[in-house]
Parts: structure tokens; sequence; C-alpha cells
């Protein structure tokens, strides 16, 4: 799905984007047609608010050009959202068809991180990866699998293992057991991607489950917290993470010094922002501070100011920031409120987890440009809008 199809100056449209496009051209029928039946008129106008934002943006940005190629990209992610969104609504089958596809392409991104260990770093899809793969100094390495970067990797994992924690109601006992060691072999992966924050994330929405889930979650939620402690004590100083640990005060110090100069930025333009996809651009010409030195002494200028919300709040303002926050706190609060009133099952709590998990490690890096990620991001917004009531018969629709 991220794989590219045009050149980078024709806008660097992946597999996705041309995916979607097509299915909107033979299916623009379906994508146009409204359900009267289901009242989501809300997230379409967030949706035309933050195109109407962006495109204004571009008018007022320094680097026009970019902004309306983006623009163009990410329209690709909600047809993609809109079709599921439909497809579900239509057929309510189709939720528990859908996380079962979502398992199946984190099982095989799971087990290409597992080949990868074993094999090394030469099985990749990327001619070269992040320079933050391999740390010279601790002499470790933090694997990306399917991806260019370990840390949307670790994002992916985190989030992706909460999938393996919902089965249906009367799953037998051996289809448990086996989401279960998957998901344990999941907690490993994030280990090996060397992401702190995915970590933490993690941790965090398995608190969100273990605090308000049933009380087997509570126990094996409880039993996986306990193995996290075990092997940070074993395995300290050798994993990718913990050997990092000493380390973390200068890396907040580094990270907050960037994330000042972003915040500056965002009041300069505090609106419309600097335009969509721009950062990289903006800083090369007025905060030429924000660079690493790589191999024969190569600058590479920052794309983001580590952080995913500022990299959103700089690149489309307060207005963009905003419109992109609502998006998010929406489902999971519409998601809780069912939840609390006994129109969901718990089971939803799994899925809002899973955003949770993202959300805190997306605070350290934005990562949405990566489609996978995004996809798996936006399956689960949906999967929670259209979570299936207590009312309807789960076990006949599995």
């Amino acid at each position: 799905m991220d794989l590219k199809v045009t050149i980078e100056a024709w806008g660097g449209f992946k597999v996705f984007d041309f995916i979607c496009l097509y299915c909107l051209v033979f299916l623009l029928k379906e994508f146009i047609t409204i359900n009267l039946n289901v009242n989501n008129n809300l997230y379409f106008l967030l949706f035309l608010l933050l195109g109407i934002v962006t495109l204004i943006g571009g008018l007022a940005s320094e680097f026009p050009d970019k902004t309306y190629l983006n623009v163009v990209k990410t329209c690709t992610i909600f047809i993609f959202g809109r079709f599921l969104l439909t497809e579900i609504y239509k057929d309510p089958t189709f939720h528990y068809r859908a996380i079962k596809a979502l398992k199946v392409a984190y099982f095989v991104s799971l087990a290409f991180l597992l080949l990868q260990v074993v094999v090394g770093l030469k099985l990749t899809f990327y001619p070269s990866l992040a320079p933050n793969t391999v740390d010279p100094v601790f002499k470790t390495i933090r694997y990306p699998g399917v991806f260019y970067d370990s840390q949307a990797s670790g994002q992916f994992l985190a989030m992706g293992s909460f999938l393996f924690l919902y089965f249906e109601k009367n799953a037998p006992r051996k289809t448990a057991v086996l989401n279960y060691l998957v998901f344990a072999i999941a907690v490993a992966g994030v280990i090996l991607a060397g992401s702190r924050a995915a970590l933490g994330g993690l941790v965090l929405g398995l608190v969100v489950v273990i605090m308000l889930g049933s009380a087997q979650y509570r126990l094996y939620g409880s039993i996986v917290i306990g193995a996290g402690l075990i092997a940070y004590l074993v395995f300290t100083p050798s994993s990718g993470i913990f050997e990092r640990a000493g380390s973390i005060s200068e890396d907040y110090s580094f990270r907050a010094s960037i994330w000042k100069e972003a915040l500056q930025i965002a009041k300069k333009h505090p609106y419309l922002g600097i335009g969509s996809n721009n950062y990289q651009n903006y800083i090369m010409r007025h905060v030429q501070d924000q660079y690493l030195e790589v191999e024969n002494n190569e600058l590479v200028y920052f794309t983001q100011p580590e952080n995913g919300y500022l990299k959103i709040m700089v690149e489309l303002g307060y207005t963009g920031f905003a419109i992109f926050v609502l998006f998010l706190a929406i489902p999971i609060l519409k998601g809780f409120i069912n939840f609390f009133t006994g129109v969901y099952d718990r089971r939803v709590l799994l899925l809002i987890a899973a955003l949770i998990s993202w959300m805190v490690a997306f605070y350290t890096v934005y990562t949405i440009s990566e489609f996978r990620l995004l996809i798996m991001i936006t399956s689960m917004l949906i999967l929670i809008i259209s979570f299936p009531r207590n009312d309807y018969d789960a076990n006949s629709a599995a």
C-alpha cells in the first residue's frame, strides 16, 4: 500500500492512492449515496472544513504546489474510510470481517519483523532505512519490519496488538489462546522496534482495558504488564529501548528545543498554518538549525518537529489542528458514552485502547504519512463509529 507509483515531482502517489481513486471512479454512486438511517453528518462536515482550511492555507503558503498535491493524497484516506463505513452499515457482518482482515495484515507484518531479526536488516523493502535504525553508540538495532522507520513500526505493532484481544464472545478456547499468544509476541515486537513511546502507549492502552474491562481482561492485562516488568529487569540494558534509558533527559531536551521552535512558527501562522506538507521547506528557509548530519557530512533537514501534533498545528494552523483532534476525540468519546450506557459491549474498549496507544506515541513523531499505519488508524476509527449495538446478534454475524 505504501509503495510509490509516481516520482515525488508528480506527487509521490502510492499504490493506496490509486486503488482508492480507482474505486471512487467506478463506485461513485455508492460513495455519494446518503444513508438517511445513519447520522454521521458531523464527520462529513469536519472533512469539508478540513479541506477548506487546507486549500485556503495553500493560498497563503510560500510553497503552494506541495500543499495542493497533498490535498489529493489526503482525500484518498477519506475515500477509504467512506467506503469502509458504507459497507459496514450495508452489511453488519463486515465489521467482523474487517477485523479479521486487519489481523491477517498485522500477522504478516509481525512475521516479517521476526524473520528480519533472524536474517538481518538486508530483509527490507527499502534501499536504505531511517538513520535511527542502528544506534552507533549502544550498538543496538531497532527493527523496522515492513516499515522504513522503527518508530512507525512500533506504533503499528502497539496499536494492532489489541486486535488479538478482540474475538467473538463464544469463540473456542483454542482461538482465544492463539490470539493471546500472538498478542504476547506482538509485545515482544514492540520491544524489538525499540520505540519507548509505542511501548508507553501500549501500557496506557492496557491500563484502560484493565480498569474498565471484564475480569478476564483484568487478569490477562495484569499478566502482560507483569511480564513486561520482568522483561525490563531481565533484559536491561540489552534491549534497544532500555539501553537508551540513560539518555532520556538529553533526548527530551533536544526534542523540547525543536518543539519550542515549532510553537513559535505556529504562533506566527495561527489560523491557517504554513501549508500542508511544507514543514521541511519552511525550516530550510527560515529555521535552518533544524537538521541532522548523516554520512558523508550530508545535512538532512527535519520533515517534522519530532511531534505529530505540532506538525499538524504548524502546517494547518490552530483551525486544522482542532479539526484533526475532533476526528479522534468524537469517536472515542462516543465509544466511551455508548459503553457506559450499555449500548456497546466491552470489546469497544479494545479499539479505543488501540487508538489511545497510537495517540501517545504520536506525541513523539509524525507517522501518518505512512499509509499502512494510517489505514490501521482509520480502520480503528471507523470500527468504533460503526460498532454493533448490543441488540445486534454478534455471534450470528461471526
